[in-house]
């Protein structure tokens, strides 16, 4: 799971003036305002395991990287997951699954995709579970705007690593460079980078394009 700000009373054009070839758009926070969904599950299975956490500390927590997150576990609460890393991303899954219809658009960031799949591929690329990021392009109406997913189980390392932005050029079949990312994090920025992607910072109330 990811942690997850998005960004409000944005003042934003929909599009840079040049179009790209392709675009790829981060999830959490940046596509869609998935509020306190990917905390709430979290807790909610640690609750299940019988674990009690900080709620200041799973705030600040990795949630995207389950071997970071055992270590954090470990070192600062002297707590272990008592379950395999496959069972707990099951748990948090159905938890999240189920309270996905709190999930909302990012007005001007869901727009912006809309008026790029009219004429360019585009795709989702993303540190969470793939069927979460279906779930909630569904439960905000854009299920139908996105064929490539690229999600946590698809990588072999997360952001700012670049490989969720390589993949996700890869099966849009166009070159890395050519495509134009959309994120809302500084890992993101730094993935889509590395990539040797432009990238918006859709956190910025005037958008615009950063080049690696």
């Amino acid at each position: 799971m990811l942690t997850d700000h998005a960004p409000a009373g944005l003042r934003v054009g929909l599009v840079p003036a040049r179009r790209p070839a392709a675009a790829i758009f981060d999830f959490d926070g940046t596509l869609v305002d998935t509020g306190t969904l990917n905390t709430d599950a979290v807790r909610a299975s640690f609750d299940d395991l019988a674990l009690t956490v900080p709620e200041p500390w799973l705030r600040q927590a990795p949630l995207a990287d389950l071997g970071a997150l055992r270590a954090r576990l470990r070192a600062d609460l002297g707590l272990d997951l008592p379950c395999t890393d496959r069972e707990f991303v099951a748990r948090t899954r159905a938890h999240w699954l189920t309270g996905s219809v709190r999930a909302r658009p990012v007005p001007p960031v869901a727009a912006a995709a809309r008026h790029l799949a009219a004429t360019v591929p585009i795709a989702v690329a993303s540190a969470n579970d793939g069927q979460v990021v279906r779930a909630g392009l569904a439960a905000v109406g854009l299920a139908d705007v996105f064929n490539v997913v690229v999600a946590r189980e698809h990588v072999a390392h997360l952001k700012p690593a670049p490989d969720a932005y390589l993949l996700a050029a890869a099966r849009l079949h166009t070159d890395p460079h050519r495509c134009l990312a959309f994120e809302n994090t500084c890992a993101g920025v730094a993935a889509a980078h590395a990539a040797g992607m432009p990238v918006i910072d859709v956190r910025q109330d005037t958008w615009t394009v950063r080049h690696p």
